[in-house]
């Protein structure tokens, strides 16, 4: 699968969880574990987003070693 597919994909992952963090924090605002829930969903989601930031980084900024090494 190429790099853009993955950060594609990460972002779509990110975005769902971000989503379903929402919900949840607006329709169970009044009970706890609902609300522990949503932060670890608010978690993965910065997680799926840094992790298509660092993929797209190195699809567009190959590394260093590369060019010494010709």
């Amino acid at each position: 699968m190429k790099r853009t597919e993955n950060v594609v994909l990460l972002k779509v992952i990110g975005s769902c969880e971000l989503v379903a963090a929402l919900l949840m924090f607006y329709f169970f605002s009044d009970e706890v574990p609902a609300l522990i829930g949503a932060v670890i969903l608010l978690g993965l989601s910065v997680n799926s987003f840094y992790q298509a930031h660092k993929c797209y980084q190195r699809q567009y900024a190959p590394k260093k070693a590369d060019d010494n090494s010709e």
